[in-house]
């Protein structure tokens, strides 16, 4: 239960999709490298890292993430003193509006559609398998996703960094999406 607990009492950020660019560094096809996000909180402490292989696409006004085949994130970490471990697991495509603020990917969460659904299970210190949630769905409601929304962008003609801090009264989340040019 942390895991769903830790994850969802985060409803009060939202962390959604990259926004499009117009910078030339941005614009294109990535592949990701490594997530790797940091939650902490009064009494809990996280890192959900991996899921290499999701694609990104930036351009038109529009970021696509595509998880066809992307690997699980794990999760380890304490909660209330107990260690948590688990797993996330995206499928299916993500559309949304986006566009470059400054030197910032801004997503327009409303716009956000498809067929795209995240995968909670935690294992400890209980075993929690629920359905798999749709993101869209997830994102319009202001829940936790695990994909950059405001985050700051560092980028080259072969590699792109998003980096992200959200704080809210429930906790922070600290986030890095390292990508290579696909």
């Amino acid at each position: 239960m942390a895991l769903v607990t830790t994850v969802l009492a985060l409803a009060g950020t939202v962390f959604a999709v990259p926004a499009a660019a117009a910078a030339p560094c941005t614009t294109g096809t990535w592949r990701l490298t490594k997530a790797d996000l940091t939650v902490r909180q009064s009494t809990t402490r996280l890192r959900i890292v991996g899921g290499k292989g999701a694609t990104l696409t930036l351009g038109g006004g529009r970021a696509v993430h595509r998880y066809a085949g992307s690997a699980r994130l794990t999760e380890t970490g304490t909660s209330g003193g107990a260690a948590v471990t688990g797993w996330l697991r995206y499928r299916g495509t993500l559309r949304m509006k986006a566009k470059i603020t400054g030197s910032r990917l801004v997503g327009t969460i409303s716009s956000a559609s498809g067929n795209a659904t995240l995968k909670l299970r935690q294992t400890a210190p209980l075993s929690l398998d629920p359905a798999p949630r749709n993101l869209a769905a997830l994102l319009k409601a202001g829940e936790f996703t695990g994909v950059p929304d405001n985050a700051k962008i560092t980028c080259s003609t072969t590699s792109l960094k998003l980096h992200q801090t959200d704080t809210t009264s429930s906790g922070t989340l600290k986030a890095t999406w390292t990508y290579r040019r696909a």
